[in-house]
This record gives C-alpha cells, structure tokens and sequence, in this order.
C-alpha cells in the first residue's frame, strides 16, 4: 500500500510554491497586457511563395512643449439666474488665481458646459404612508476652463491654485508638442532604413536579389494620456471579526493607476525605460518583394 505521505508532501510544496511563481504578476495585479503595437503575422503558404514582406519598426520619444488642464467649475443656485450668477463669479475668481501663479490670461479659455436641475429626496406623506419623494431645490450651472501651461512644474502650481476652493475640480491633462510633424518624418526615416538594413540581410539568401513591388508606411501618436494602465483590484479587505449589526466604514485606498509608457517590439528608437510622460511617435514601414522562386499564375490568359 502506497503511503498518502508523499502525495501530500507534493501537494503541500506546490501549494507553497505558487505564490512565489505569480509574484511578480500578483504585484502588477495580473493585469492583461495587449500589445500596442501590431507586428506583421507569418504569411500563409501561397502568399509566402509569391510575395516576400520585411516590416521594421521606429519610435521616437517627444518632449511635450505644452500641457492643457480643463477644470470644472459648478456652482448650485435656487433657480438658473442664482446659480449662473455663483458659476461665474467662481469663474472669475479661478482665473485670478490661476494669473497669480503665472498663467497668461489668454491661455485660459471659459467654455460653458451645462445648467441641470438639483433635485433632493425628501420624506412626505402619501396616501396616509411615509415616502421619499424627489423634489427640485435648485440648478446647477458647470462652466469648463482650459488652461495652457508650459510644462509640468507650470501645470502642478495650476492645479493646486485652481483647486484651492470647493466647487473647482481637476478634469484632465493633456499633452502637446509643436514639433509633432517634424518628428513623424524623423520616425518614418528610422523604420525605413531599419527596414532597408533588415532587408539586405534577410534577402541576401537569394542568388539574384528579390525585385521591390511596393512599400507601405503607417505612423502614429501616442499621447501621455493613452499609456496609463490601470491595474484591477484584488479583494484586500480585512478579515478580521465584526460586529454583523454594526454599519461598515471601509479604509480609503490608492487609485491603482500609474503611467506605463509604451513598451512594444521595436527595430528603431530609444532604448531607455520610459517613464516621463513623453508622447511617442511609432512609425511601421514595410517593404514588398517578388518571390524569385513564385510560381505562375494565369490571368487573362497571361502568365505572370
């Protein structure tokens, strides 16, 4: 008879052991990472015997030259007038904060966003039972303000001078360059000789070299915005005895949100870890050529 010993002792290793194997995803929260950016797919056997395709990749990495900040400024009045009234004074009084640390007055651009009404729950009575009822008690009025700054040192003094009162809320930040065309033609350059090198390497298989039937370039832009990650939960809530009749008050936790960047299988580039926000240019450029070996196909009556 076998002893259950050594069934268990194995069990219990591999229990001990699979934490330390998920570690490093358990740290990232396990997070699915899909890639950004799209290689080239193996090419199925009869395009494969006709047509030779060589991709390359360039990134080139963009210090923004501007950020913009749009706030939201609200404000809640007993009918429209009052509360457009409070909405702009709140207005006024953002921006004369927002000068004081060294805004330009026209870089901040007012857009009025909406006027909704405010209801409240109240309990009445109705047919003889106690109910809650919504009622209206005012209209709130949002007014957006978008600022431009010049940097991120510039954008943090902003946002701390704009949320110094209630009613203000940070809504975004976005990233520029005036620089952006200047850089897409300088990322195209890099994936195209990346793409030439590779070729001439890859094709010097070949006795007579394969003859160039087209090319195809597709480039873009990654803003700073579009490269944070946002790791999902686990249940970290404490376990620990209470009271069933006794109301819950959870711990406030950290946003689970950092900036990844752009990681991403690339020929050409910066071979830096990212972690400025920086916005990034991607550039694919891929090169077509005639098997030499392809086998004829008939088309109206033509061999080619």
């Amino acid at each position: 008879m076998r002893s259950p010993v050594v069934p268990f002792a194995f069990l219990l290793l591999l229990l001990l052991l699979l934490p330390l194997s998920a570690q490093d995803a358990g740290l990232r929260g396990a997070a699915p990472e899909p890639p950004l950016i799209q290689r080239l797919q193996p090419p199925d056997a009869a395009a494969a015997e006709r047509v030779i395709t060589v991709e390359a990749v360039a990134e080139v990495r963009v210090v923004p030259s501007r950020l913009r900040l749009v706030f939201g400024a609200s404000a809640i009045g007993a009918n429209l007038p009052a509360a457009s009234a409070a909405a702009r004074n709140l207005v006024e009084q953002t921006k004369a904060r927002l000068v004081a640390t060294g805004v330009e007055a026209g870089a901040v651009d007012v857009d009025f966003i909406a006027a909704v009404p405010v209801y409240a729950w109240q309990v009445e009575k109705q047919g003889g039972r106690s109910v809650l009822a919504e009622h209206r008690t005012g209209t709130r009025v949002q007014y957006d303000l978008h600022v431009a700054v010049a940097d991120e040192c510039a954008s943090h003094a902003a946002i701390e001078a704009a949320t110094a009162t209630d009613g203000v809320d940070l809504l975004a930040v976005d990233y520029w360059s005036d620089d952006l065309d200047g850089k897409r033609v300088e990322a195209q350059q890099q994936a195209l000789a990346a793409a030439q090198q590779k070729a001439k390497l890859l094709l010097s298989v070949f006795a007579e070299p394969p003859k160039p039937i087209n090319v195809h370039e597709s480039t873009r832009v990654w803003f700073p915005q579009q490269l944070y990650q946002t790791l999902p939960r686990v249940e970290d809530s404490a376990e620990s005895w209470y009271e069933r009749d006794l109301p819950r008050i959870a711990a406030s936790r950290p946003l689970l949100v950092y900036y990844r960047g752009l990681f991403g299988d690339i020929d050409a580039g910066v071979a830096t870890l990212p972690g400025r926000r920086e916005i990034e240019v991607v550039s694919t450029v891929r090169l077509y050529f005639l098997a030499p070996e392809r086998p004829a196909v008939v088309v109206g009556g033509v061999a080619r």
